[in-house]
């Protein structure tokens, strides 16, 4: 799909997914992923918190003053 086709907005849902997506894709192409990592994957598929946290998650990101931004880096770079 190429970046014009990306819509502006998704829904919890939809974002959620794609994080998952992202995470598993780097876990199966990775020959020794981090365990940290293959852990967090693992909880994304199997906690019943998961769903609580992320909407915190999202909260936070929305926030005025959330701190860090991990996205000002590639922003920058367009």
């Amino acid at each position: 799909m190429a970046d014009e086709q990306l819509p502006e907005m998704v829904t919890l849902d939809e974002a959620y997914r794609a994080a998952f997506f992202m995470i598993d894709a780097y876990v199966e192409l990775e020959a020794r992923p981090d365990e940290g990592l293959v852990l967090f994957h693992q909880y994304l598929q199997s906690d019943p918190a998961r769903w609580e946290d992320w909407k915190q998650a999202v909260s936070r990101a929305r926030s005025p003053g959330a701190g860090l931004d991990p996205l000002a880096e590639n922003l920058d770079k367009d």
